[in-house]
Parts: C-alpha cells; structure tokens; sequence
C-alpha cells in the first residue's frame, strides 16, 4: 500500500492515536496540576451530653365512637330519602349557576 493513497485508510492518522509525538514529549511546558480543593473548616465540635430519659406516661386510652345524635336516624331508609334530597339541592343548584352563566352570556337587546 502507498503512502499517498487517499483511499478508505487515507483519513487515518499515521499513527497509533493515544501515543503522544516525540515532538511533544521531548519539550514544551507540562500541564500544571490542578490545585486541590481546601477542605471546608469544621464546625467547633459539641460536647456529647447524653439524653435525658423522659418520663414515662401511659397511651391515652382508646377512642371510642361518640353516640348518634337525636337528629340522625340509623335505618336505611331515612339516609337513603337524605342522600336523595342531598342529590336533589346539589342538582338545582348546578341547574341554577348554568342558567346563570347563560343568561350571562346573551345579548342585550
């Protein structure tokens, strides 16, 4: 293979990459080391103190469900007549703020 083919390996350098030249290695300056980075001073050390042993207590008792109140009924059907009338209110009010919103949004004569 010549020298001055400019083929495939004509791109190639001619030497093996990672071999520095003799140009560079015989002179030059040598790259200064990078300064190491101080350490951060400490801060002034606490003398170790031992925690105090707090006072033992006892768990608070468990809770316990409060009572139902006069007002509430616990058969099924009087909460199921509330969740509907719950329903009913929260739908009037959706159906009031829409109308709102349109009346809102029409022309004036």
């Amino acid at each position: 293979m010549s020298e001055e083919n400019d083929g495939v390996l004509g791109n190639l350098p001619r030497s093996r990459p990672g071999v520095r030249s003799e140009k560079r290695a015989s002179g030059g300056k040598a790259a200064k080391p990078r300064p190491k980075p101080k350490p951060k001073p400490k801060a002034a050390a606490k003398p170790k103190t031992t925690p105090k042993a707090a006072p033992k207590t006892a768990p608070p008792p468990p809770r316990t469900p409060p009572p139902p109140q006069p007002g509430q009924s616990a058969d099924p059907i009087g909460i199921a007549l509330k969740a509907g009338e719950t329903v009913a209110r929260t739908g009037f009010k959706v159906a009031g703020r829409v109308a709102g919103e349109v009346m809102r949004r029409l022309p004036r004569p």
